[in-house]
């Protein structure tokens, strides 16, 4: 037992005799600021959003409307990130792109960068097929253009809005390299708050132009009814002399009072005329027409025509023509309601004609468009009253007195329409008129190659009726 305590003893004063020695600590590393560019990004950033910030609440401070705020925030936004202009697209219900200038500045550019941006911004397949053309409409700032906007070939670049629904903004730029760079220039959160300033501004701008026109369609009604007031109530005054005087014992005469009477049904006649072509165009503005469209042979539909007018024709000694395409050829449409709009061109070039003169109808086709065209060698259309003639109750100067509601053309151009057709007119003062109805053929057209074959077919009926006048000019002259 004694031999375990010495023992301990022992070791106790082996430790006590040995030295005591520090333990090796090493001081710690530097401590080094990891985040130190980060935050100065961050800060770079957040400097960036407050000035983006405070500029757009500058512009839409300013005293201008929609458009010019809306052109003026697309402005800042090329600015932001070095671009020559931007454009904003919405795809929503309603498809809008929207491209900012500067005031007084050529819209053909503004408008090549809208049109690109409508192609390249993102959309599904059936959107696109479900979409027609979307309309590409420029909004001019308060401000002039800033230095050389036009740029000889420009380099585009898109920019999705997040969070923004299907936005995206566009960008003209005058370096490819600039255009690479439009993601980096533009981050998401400028671009978020770029999109929130300017889905206010659109707002705005889309309850201005509904605004703008619903006062429009306002005075368009007002003039109409009172239009209409007027067409029924000179008749009516008419018709209410005859009849006072016949009622009256004011006419004595049977021979006057037939007169009389006949007078009154002419009037009558006029304005169930009348009223039959507003319930037409009733119909027409509300849809409620049916159309029954197939092919049809635009010979035997001109033929039927011309056999229908010959008597007026022969009676006020003028020849009625028909230059008739083969009769295999045919247009589709509603065969009836072609018949009728050229019936009442036909008969208005007869009116409006004199005796000794010639009115033909002619028909052909270019490519999938059918044409059929009423030429008179009447007085011609002044250039301001063809711009008119298919307004509602308009009347040429010196036509007052010649009968009529002044609805026909409009309603033969809005049933051409609704027939995906179209309605238009080419006139040389002192030689002519030719109406051109065009319609497309069986297999169909697009609107474009519809629109391209009307306007070669105006150019070459005004080219014919130039050749007439000059020709007229010689022989007078001999």
């Amino acid at each position: 037992m004694r031999s375990g305590v010495d023992d301990r003893h022992h070791v106790i004063e082996s430790r006590a005799r040995s030295p005591l020695h520090a333990p090796d600590l090493q001081a710690p590393p530097p401590i080094r600021e990891r985040r130190s560019a980060s935050r100065r990004a961050e800060d770079q950033l957040a400097t960036q959003e407050a000035l983006l910030l405070a500029r757009a609440l500058d512009i839409l401070a300013e005293e201008a409307d929609a458009e010019a705020h809306l052109a003026d925030l697309l402005d800042l936004l090329a600015r932001t990130v070095g671009a020559r202009r931007a454009a904003i697209i919405a795809d929503g219900t309603d498809r809008r792109v929207v491209v900012g200038t500067g005031v007084g500045e050529d819209p053909a550019a503004a408008l090549a960068l809208g049109t690109w941006l409508d192609g390249a911004a993102p959309r599904s397949r059936a959107d696109r097929a479900a979409s027609g053309a979307t309309a590409v409409s420029v909004a001019e700032g308060s401000h002039p253009p800033r230095g050389a906007r036009q740029i000889a070939t420009p380099a585009y670049a898109q920019v999705a809005v997040p969070t923004a629904g299907r936005v995206t903004l566009g960008f003209a730029f005058a370096d490819p390299a600039d255009a690479a760079l439009a993601d980096v220039r533009l981050p998401r959160t400028l671009a978020r708050h770029a999109a929130v300033a300017l889905a206010l501004v659109t707002d705005q701008l889309a309850a201005e132009r509904e605004l703008a026109t619903l006062r429009a369609r306002d005075a368009e009604r007002a003039t109409f009814v009172s239009t209409v007031a007027h067409e029924l109530r000179t008749p009516l005054t008419g018709l209410a002399g005859y009849l006072d005087l016949i009622l009256g014992g004011s006419v004595d005469d049977p021979d006057v009072q037939r007169e009389f009477m006949e007078r009154g049904r002419g009037i009558v006649s006029t304005i169930a005329d009348l009223v039959g072509d507003l319930l037409e165009l009733s119909r027409l503005e509300s849809g409620a027409v049916t159309l029954a469209s197939r092919p049809f042979s635009v010979a035997d539909a001109i033929r039927h025509v011309a056999d229908g007018l010959d008597p007026i024709a022969m009676e006020r000694g003028i020849a009625l023509r028909a230059d008739l395409p083969p009769r295999l050829r045919a247009a589709t449409g509603d065969r009836r309601r072609v018949e009728q709009i050229v019936t009442n061109l036909a008969a208005n070039a007869l009116k409006f004609s004199a005796a000794g003169s010639a009115v033909e109808l002619a028909g052909w086709f270019d490519g999938s468009v059918a044409f059929v065209a009423v030429r008179d060698e009447g007085a011609g259309i002044d250039a301001e009253d063809r711009a008119r003639i298919f307004e509602r109750f308009y009347r040429m100067a010196g036509h007052d007195r010649i009968t009529g509601t002044g609805l026909g053309l409009p309603i033969a151009r809005d049933l051409a329409r609704s027939m995906a057709g179209d309605l238009a007119v080419a006139s040389v003062p002192d030689s002519g008129s030719t109406f051109l109805l065009a319609l497309p053929g069986p297999a169909g057209v697009a609107d474009d190659e519809l629109a391209a074959a009307m306007v070669r077919a105006l150019a070459d009926e005004e080219l014919r009726l130039e050749e007439r006048a000059v020709l007229r000019a010689i022989h007078t002259r001999d």
